[in-house]
């Protein structure tokens, strides 16, 4: 897998720290996660640094949208700022020439059944679809914790299947800590085989674009987020195998850890050849 690393803001020190690393992928975000609205957005000369350092570079990036995004909401008000949050969060991405957004859909609580929620998620999301810019892509993310929708790969189909919407406005990112907490065992040797047997017969192995490549600090089914360093949390080899496997082996995979535990995940997935960088 082509294994990167997540860095936060300023965006000017990515080129940077790309080549110290030795890494061509990576992730960031484009405003405030933890808020609606314009805050935390980088300045102009701040966008500018990083398309300048990264000019000529074969690099793969995403921006990961706000956290508080929640298009089952049952509030409009928050259906709606989490459409504009992401429509704004697009339109940066494809002006610093990054490949889309990442986000997790939303949570069932407040609705009557994870059903009832998963229908308005995805007219919520078919709408967005509708509004993204031409040349722009989403990344639809597993999750884990909770009511959160979109917990197992069942799940995640059914949402690429209704939403309808072409691969190259909506791909599927796969958090390997997540569907683990979540309750997929990928603890095991064959665990690469049996997550694109998993996808394969949900029909959405081709939707596949990008992986969040992280180990779990906690037990499979604990449904917790806690990301741990590969090959330091429950999940193991199991990584690796993930990250081998054919299926898997040419698309982007960024560790959401800290820079410098990211250096001993990556030194893992080197020594055990889940990692290559072209």
């Amino acid at each position: 897998m082509r294994v990167g690393i997540s860095i936060e803001p300023p965006l000017a020190t990515i080129p940077g720290l790309l080549v110290d690393e030795g890494v061509s992928v990576f992730q960031t975000v484009v405003r405030d996660p933890g808020r609606f609205g314009n805050y935390g957005v980088p300045e102009p000369a701040d966008r500018a640094a990083m398309v300048e350092g990264l000019r000529g570079r074969a690099t793969w990036g995403v921006a990961h949208g706000s956290l508080l995004i929640n298009l089952a909401s049952p509030e409009g008000r928050i259906r709606n700022s989490s459409v504009s949050s992401l429509l704004a969060d697009l339109k940066v991405a494809a002006e610093i020439g990054l490949a889309g957004v990442c986000f997790h859909v939303g949570y069932a609580k407040g609705h009557p059944s994870p059903t009832a929620a998963l229908a308005l998620a995805t007219r919520k999301l078919s709408e967005l679809v509708e509004r993204m810019p031409e040349g722009s892509r989403l990344f639809l993310e597993n999750s884990c914790e909770g009511s959160e929708l979109g917990q197992t790969v069942p799940e995640v189909a059914q949402l690429l299947r209704d939403v309808a919407a072409p691969p190259e406005r909506l791909g599927l990112l796969i958090d390997t800590c997540h569907l683990h907490a979540a309750g997929f065992d990928l603890s095991s040797a064959d665990a690469g085989d049996r997550l694109a047997g998993a996808l394969e017969a949900e029909g959405v192995l081709d939707r596949l674009a990008a992986f969040h490549l992280n180990d779990s600090q906690l037990p499979c089914g604990a449904h917790r987020d806690r990301h741990a360093t590969p090959g330091e949390g429950t999940i193991g080899m199991g990584v690796v195998s993930v990250a081998a496997h054919p299926a898997f082996a040419k698309l982007p995979g960024v560790l959401e850890i800290s820079v410098e535990d990211a250096r001993r995940g990556l030194a893992f997935l080197r020594q055990h050849g889940g990692f290559h960088g072209d």
